[in-house]
Formats: C-alpha cells, sequence, structure tokens
C-alpha cells in the first residue's frame, strides 16, 4: 500500500498545533491561570513546558519521523520499530487505545460547542441569571439522568453529536493530506482571526456593571496576572479559612472597612497577601501546571508520532515541532488567557466568578453564555466563541483517530475506507455508552480520569525513557538535528535523558500520592478508585474500565495476528 505524505510543511506544523489547539486552550488554561494564583501558575507552566513539553514533543516528532521512512505510521509500529523488538509494540498500543477512548468523550463536548453556536445564533438563548444558564446546560447535554441526551431538538446535544461525528469521519476518511491537512490549513487560520476579534471586543468592553465600578476587564486581567494573590480569611477553630479572593485596591480597601467594622464578638477575619514563592510551594500548582503542559501539547498520546510518521527522511522536524508548540503558546496564553476568565470576573466579579466554577464546564458552558447574552451584539460574539471552540474541538478530534487509522492499516493491510468502517463502528458503540451514562457524567469523567490523566503520563514517561535510555539520547539528538535549519543544542541529550524523566516521575508520584491515594493531604482513596473497587461499585465507571481493558485487548489480538510486526528487530535502524 502507498504510503501517505504531507503535502507541505506549512500543512503538517498546522496540523499538529491543530491537534493541540482545543478546549483545554480556552477554557481550562484560563481556569488553571486563576485557580492557581495567575503568576505562580505562570512560572510553573513555563518552566514546564520547557522541561517537559518540549523535550517529548521533540522525541515524538523524531520517533515518528525516523519509522515512518520504514513504514510504520502507528504508535505500535513506531514503538516497535524504535525499540527494535515485536514486545515493545504492544506497549506502543497504548497510544492507540488512548487516542480512541478521549475521542470517544471528547466529540461529545465538541458537540456542546456546536450546539452553543447554532442556538447563539438563531437567538435561542436569553438567560436572565445564572440558574437559567446552568438549567440549559444541564438539559442540553442530559446531565440530570442517564439516557436524557438521547432525544433529538436543537436543545439537546445528540443532534450536533451526529453532525460533529460524521464530520470527522468524512475527513479522516479522506485521508492526511486531502482531508486532516486540507481541515486545518482552513480551519487552524479562521479559529485564530475569530479569537483575535472575540480578544479584541472583550478588551474594550466598558461599564459593563454600573452598580459595581470595580468589576471591570482589567480587574479580571488582575485576577489571572498579579503575582502576589490578596484573600480574605476568617479564624474558625484556631485556623486562618480563606473565603475570598480580592483583586484591586477598591475591593481590597472596601473588604478591610468591613472587617473594621465588625463587632467584637463576630469570628476574627483578615486580609492577607500570598508571595509568589509560597504559592509555588504548593505541590497542586506542579501537578496542574504539568497537567495542563500534557494536554495542551498532546503530548504522550501518540498523535505527534503518527503525524511525523507521514514526512519524508530529511524534514526538518526541530523546526516544525517548535513552530507547532509555538503556535499552541500562541493560542493558549495570548488568546485563550485573554478570553475567559476576565469577562466572567468583569460581569460576576472575583467572588462571583469563583463561586460560579472556575472549570472547564462551568465557566465556558454557564459563565460565559450569560454574559454574552448581556451585552450588545451578545448573540454574534456568543456565535463566535463556542464556533470557535467548535473549531478547535475538531482539529483536536480528527488527530485523536489517525493513529487507531495507522494501526489498522499498517496491521491488516486494509484500505482507508475499511479502516473508517472499523472505527466509525468501534466508537460509535463507545461514544453511545458516553453519551447514553450522562447523569452527572460519569462515564466521561471516568474515561477521562484514566486516559486523559493517568495512562498519558505512564505513555510519555515510557516514549521518554525508550528515546533518552534506549535509543540513547546523544544518537536521538543526532537523529533530530538531520535537515533541520535549527540545531538542537547538545543540551537537550541531557534534558531528555535526566531533566525530563525526573520531573515526569515527580509530578507523577506526587499527584498519585496526594489526588489518588491520598496519602498526602486528605488521607483518603480517590473516588476514581471507589467507584471500582469500593463497598459500593459505579456501574458506569466500571463499565468504562472494562471497555479500556476491553479494547486493548482487541488491539492487542489483531497485532498478534499480524505479520508486520514479526520482522522488528531484524531490520537495520
Amino acid at each position: 500500500m502507498k504510503t501517505e505524505r504531507w503535502n507541505s510543511r506549512l500543512g503538517v506544523i498546522l496540523a499538529v498545533a491543530g491537534s493541540a489547539v482545543g478546549l483545554g486552550n480556552f477554557l481550562k488554561f484560563p481556569g488553571q491561570v486563576a485557580m492557581y494564583g495567575g503568576a505562580a501558575f505562570m512560572i510553573a507552566y513555563v518552566l514546564s513546558f520547557f522541561a517537559v513539553g518540549i523535550p517529548i514533543s521533540i522525541a515524538e516528532w523524531t520517533m515518528g519521523r525516523h519509522s515512518g521512512a520504514h513504514g510504520y505510521n502507528s504508535p505500535a509500529g513506531i514503538m516497535g520499530h524504535f525499540c527494535g523488538t515485536k514486545k515493545m509494540a504492544y506497549i506502543g498500543l497504548m497510544g492507540a487505545v488512548i487516542t480512541v477512548l478521549i475521542y470517544c468523550y471528547y466529540i461529545y463536548i465538541e458537540a456542546w460547542c456546536l450546539g452553543y453556536a447554532y442556538n447563539f445564533i438563531t437567538g435561542a438563548l436569553d438567560f436572565k441569571s445564572l440558574g437559567d444558564s446552568g438549567t440549559f446546560f444541564a438539559n442540553f447535554i442530559g446531565v440530570e439522568e442517564d439516557g436524557s441526551a438521547l432525544s433529538f431538538g436543537t436543545d439537546k446535544v445528540l443532534l450536533f453529536l451526529i453532525i460533529s461525528f460524521f464530520l470527522n469521519f468524512w475527513m479522516i476518511y479522506r485521508g492526511v493530506s486531502r482531508g486532516i491537512e486540507m481541515f486545518c490549513k482552513y480551519a487552524m487560520p479562521t479559529l485564530i482571526v475569530i479569537a483575535i476579534l472575540i480578544v479584541i471586543r472583550m478588551m474594550t468592553l466598558t461599564n459593563i456593571s454600573p452598580e459595581h465600578p470595580e468589576r471591570t476587564i482589567n480587574q479580571g486581567l488582575g485576577f489571572m496576572w498579579n503575582p502576589v494573590k490578596v484573600v480574605a480569611e476568617r479564624e474558625d477553630n484556631g485556623k486562618w479559612i480563606e473565603f475570598k479572593q480580592l483583586v484591586g485596591d477598591y475591593e481590597i480597601n472596601a473588604e478591610q472597612k468591613k472587617i473594621d467594622a465588625l463587632p467584637k464578638t463576630a469570628p476574627r477575619e483578615r486580609i492577607r497577601r500570598i508571595s509568589v514563592f509560597e504559592q509555588l510551594m504548593n505541590p497542586s500548582i506542579w501537578i496542574a501546571a504539568a497537567g495542563q503542559v500534557f494536554f495542551s501539547l498532546t503530548v504522550g498520546f501518540g498523535c505527534i508520532m503518527t503525524y511525523a510518521s507521514y514526512l519524508k527522511r530529511k524534514d526538518d522536524i526541530v523546526l516544525s515541532s517548535l513552530t507547532s508548540c509555538s503556535a499552541n503558546e500562541f493560542c493558549e496564553v495570548c488568546l485563550g488567557g485573554m478570553i475567559t476568565v476576565p469577562a466572567a470576573v468583569a460581569f460576576f466579579g472575583v467572588s462571583g466568578a469563583v463561586g460560579a466554577g472556575l472549570s472547564l464546564f462551568d465557566l465556558g458552558f454557564k459563565v460565559l453564555p450569560l454574559f454574552f447574552v448581556s451585552m450588545p451584539f451578545g448573540a454574534f460574539f456568543g456565535f463566535l466563541f463556542f464556533f470557535l471552540l467548535f473549531l478547535a474541538a475538531v482539529t483536536s478530534s480528527l488527530s485523536m483517530l489517525q493513529p487507531s487509522m495507522a494501526f489498522f492499516e499498517e496491521s491488516m493491510r486494509i484500505h482507508r475506507k475499511f479502516s473508517t468502517l472499523m472505527l466509525g463502528v468501534i466508537t460509535f458503540f463507545i461514544i453511545g455508552f458516553v453519551v447514553y451514562f450522562s447523569a452527572g457524567l460519569k462515564a466521561m469523567d471516568t474515561l477521562d480520569f484514566w486516559m486523559g490523566q493517568v495512562a498519558i503520563y505512564v505513555f510519555a514517561m515510557i516514549q521518554v525513557i525508550v528515546f533518552g535510555w534506549h535509543f540513547g539520547a546523544k544518537r536521538g539528538l543526532k537523529l533530530a538535528n538531520e535537515g533541520s535549519v535549527i540545531k538542537l543544542p547538545k543540551l537537550y541529550a541531557f534534558v531528555v535523558k535526566y531533566l525530563t524523566p525526573a520531573v515526569l516521575l515527580a509530578v507523577f508520584t506526587m499527584w498519585i500520592a496526594k489526588d489518588v491515594f491520598g496519602v498526602i493531604g486528605s488521607g483518603k482513596l480517590s473516588p476514581y478508585i471507589t467507584d471500582i473497587v469500593g463497598e459500593s461499585p459505579n456501574m458506569p465507571a466500571c463499565i468504562a474500565v472494562v471497555i479500556a481493558c476491553g479494547l486493548y485487548a482487541f488491539f492487542a489480538l489483531i497485532l498478534m495476528q499480524s505479520k508486520k510486526y514479526d520482522r522488528l528487530g531484524k531490520e537495520k535502524k
């Protein structure tokens, strides 16, 4: 079978940047910045970006291009070829399984974005309160009851899910150059233009809350980027408990007057300034920053390796990697960071925005829609924002399908239409499971935890160890520099061999100890563990884990029967 190739360097850069630019850039990143103290989070984020993000990205580009030149395009084939053994192909299968399962809940959120864009442009959204927007969101996605999302209508997600599903598979069926590259070459510039328009509109908004003159876009930016975090605390049983975050002299002075006027019998309150250094002592900030870099750049998924495998042997991967990473950071920091939280803070104030929930879903699908309907031409800008999210989501979801497509075509020697049909049937049923068990988003949340958090960390650690230790960091450096205009310095070999694995291991160990097993902090097991092995197992959670294990077993059976991988280790690398 003829190997596909990218048509141009710009096409592959936009495709890889598109795989990275997604919902995390415009929803998750701003919330993380606000939640963890603005500048303090940015320091941890930038350090993680250079210590983990770029080194792994370049390693994936290198592994993909090298193995693609030898006829391997799937994560299984790439890992097997790079290590010279079929056994590592079974490890590489993780890349295909992870991306398929993430796709099966990511497209659900993608459909939310399309549905909100449609409802905004048709004038169907007219919220009066946060409760109204929250009620519409809950009904739209079916969060109240299992099966409630499976009904037609523009006020339900199912119609938009079907449209998104067929759009993704039409593009993936057209192939790497005529489908993915073509879509990303138009979608990425459109996405950036829309984002810039929204940023300009946000930055020029004035008199948002006449009754609260302190609530401005500048206050929102201060909430995100001020290095010192100012909080109001209340004494409770000898401990000081934070109950409010403050930004700007107006709000700080007003709170101080309230504290000064408290009666002597009332619990004591105070205003405290938390330095950047003190904030950086919190291990959660490093866990969040590294996780955001991981998810943002799509490292550890297998997508970059697969995309890079369609390059030619002498294509410049260093410049391509740095360019795609830079494009993602521009969209995340300069665009995503300037839209979401400043608008929410300007409309609700700091306390109101935090109370509404600075999370991926609450802020984006409850707070911002209310903000848009209250501003001039809000329906138009609401449509632009959610259409922007939809485009970003599609460019990411396409990249999640390609590793499995490549595996089917590589292992079974089948044509594109058969691999498209096969993957379409598999994802159709898994998506159906996710959407049916929509109550509390339990099925989606379980898959996101085990695949989008645990599995990608593990797979990324394996990748960097293979590249830095098994293949050899110096050998990998030389391979990456082949055909590159910008040569990587020798320092890269040290970073990818020692620093990156150490950071990954430290962050992952800390996260497992703190948030999963509760060894640090609460002392309680994560609900994701108790959902499966607790006294009262949660059925959707258990089914989700069974699906993940079953999918891996199915892929492993295909790999076992394939003769393609039998010659691994016998080839000259």
